[in-house]
C-alpha cells in the first residue's frame, strides 16, 4: 500500500498549524491573567509558615506546600519564580492573596 502526498497539501496546512498554535497561546495567556486578576481582588494575608514541599514548577509558576503556625497546610503558587526564591525547609513570613504568593521573607 502506497500513500502519495502532495507538497501543495502540506503548504496549505502550515498556516492552519500556526493559527492553531497562536490560538492555544492566546488561551494560555488569558487563563494566566484571569487567575492573577481573581487573586488580586482578594485580601492580603500575612502569616508565619514553614515550606514543606515544592511539588511542581510549570514555566515561571511554582507551587509550594506550606504549614502555618496553627498547623493548617496550604498549597500556594508564585508567578514570580525568578524573583521570589523559596526553598523546602524555609521558615518565614509569607504574604499572599487567594492562592498567589506576594512576598516571602525568611525569619
Amino acid at each position: 500500500m502506497y500513500i502519495q502526498t502532495n507538497k501543495l497539501d502540506f503548504i496549505k496546512m502550515v498556516p492552519m498549524f500556526f493559527a492553531i498554535l497562536l490560538a492555544i497561546a492566546i488561551i494560555i495567556f488569558a487563563v494566566y491573567f484571569f487567575l492573577k486578576k481573581e487573586d488580586d481582588k482578594k485580601e492580603l494575608i500575612t502569616q508565619t509558615v514553614k515550606v514543606l514541599e515544592k511539588p511542581i514548577q510549570q514555566g515561571n509558576i511554582e507551587w509550594y506546600v506550606v504549614e502555618c503556625e496553627n498547623g493548617e497546610r496550604m498549597k500556594l503558587r508564585s508567578f514570580q519564580a525568578d524573583h521570589v526564591i523559596i526553598a523546602v525547609g524555609d521558615v518565614g513570613i509569607i504574604s499572599y492573596k487567594g492562592k498567589t504568593i506576594q512576598t516571602f521573607q525568611r525569619a
